[in-house]
């Protein structure tokens, strides 16, 4: 049990480090929040301040995942801390990108730290979610769509592709998916009435 304590509490600390938020208020004397989508992702960020900015957060906020996940694999391999210590440091770290300790609680919808969790886990079912967001992404220009269909993917993917844990991947795929999906829920009911906006790259 200890063991899961320390890798939840890293993991969530961890992801409560928001980089949108961090470089609108350095470098251009703004809270991300305050415009556009008002969410602190990368998208967001993209949006507002361009290219670089926005692939930093992103880059930075699915090493957060993958980093929580991965020390929580080093507790597993050399000191015999259970499975479950990657699945809560998975979890955790994209519930702190979701509600961030050190800004207000008001953080990111977690896509990019989930997608980072998912390939310290499940890496064959990561490269198909990223592969399936790329391709809808690319096709429809509407990141919200694309995070939807991944997040209700996860865990089907995460049961008949999850390895000898599918079971507690599953269990964990769908905690991750049901966040995802509640942060989404503004983007989904847009959708619904046709009125989401579309990603282009470039603009």
């Amino acid at each position: 049990m200890i063991f899961i304590i320390i890798v939840s509490v890293f993991a969530y600390l961890l992801g409560s480090i928001s980089t949108a938020v961090i470089i609108s208020k350095r470098l251009y004397k703004s809270d991300v929040r305050n415009y556009g989508s008002k969410n602190a992702g990368a998208t967001n960020v993209y949006r507002l301040y361009g290219k670089k900015p926005g692939a930093l957060v992103f880059v930075f906020d699915f090493f957060k995942g993958f980093a929580a996940v991965a020390a929580a694999r080093l507790l597993v391999t050399f000191f015999d801390a259970p499975y479950e210590c990657v699945l809560f440091a998975g979890f955790f770290a994209q519930l702190g990108h979701t509600f961030p300790i050190f800004f207000k609680f008001k953080g990111g919808k977690g896509v990019a730290t989930a997608a980072g969790a998912a390939l310290g886990i499940m890496p064959l079912v990561a490269m198909i979610l990223l592969a399936l967001f790329a391709v809808l992404v690319m096709l429809t220009r509407i990141v919200s769509l694309a995070s939807a269909v991944c997040a209700a993917a996860y865990p089907l993917l995460a049961y008949f592709i999850g390895g000898e844990s599918a079971e507690p991947n599953f269990v964990f795929a769908v905690s991750c998916a049901v966040m995802i999906a509640v942060k989404h829920a503004p983007n989904i009911a847009r959708l619904l009435d046709g009125e989401e906006k579309k990603f282009f790259v470039g603009k």
